[in-house]
């Protein structure tokens, strides 16, 4: 096991992650390291996956996207969240052909956008609160009034 595995392990063993579980906020449905996929149930009670790379966390950021489990690819159109115009933004299939997030806590995301940690600090990544404060971030976007179901 990798020291960034042995890490993401304690992480999924915290009280933050397993109250997410035990609350049916989300759970992890696979791992193939360094990709995790996990579920998240949105407000209107419809799954949505997500498949996050940790390779170097904590001291980096995972990025990722949502994921068709039974394609194994980027879900097609019709089967992305919508919502009010900051939520699109940050699930766009447009942007990284839908392989990551717009927003401070994706690794990729990130890249290039240099007003974003002022702009964003409360979103920026914390190490310590390692894989709870991204997923529990898609958690609060898809559980909120901006949500507005599936384009389909």
């Amino acid at each position: 096991m990798t020291p960034d595995q042995a890490i993401w392990e304690r992480d999924i063993g915290a009280a933050s992650f397993l109250e997410g579980v035990a609350r049916n906020r989300w759970s992890i449905v696979s791992l193939d390291w360094p990709f995790a996929l996990f579920d998240i149930t949105a407000r209107d009670g419809r799954i949505f996956y997500l498949r996050l790379n940790f390779a170097g966390y904590p001291a980096a950021p995972p990025t990722g996207g949502l994921w068709d489990p039974e394609t194994e690819t980027v879900p097609a159109l019709n089967q992305w969240p919508t919502g009010d115009a900051v939520f699109v933004s940050v699930f766009n299939r447009g942007w990284q052909n839908g392989l990551a997030l717009y927003m401070p806590l994706d690794r990729v995301s990130l890249n290039g956008h240099h007003d974003w940690p002022t702009q964003y600090p409360h979103l920026m990544w914390q190490p310590d609160r390692g894989i709870v404060q991204y997923i529990s971030e898609v958690h609060r976007l898809l559980n909120a009034r901006c949500y507005h179901g599936i384009t389909g």
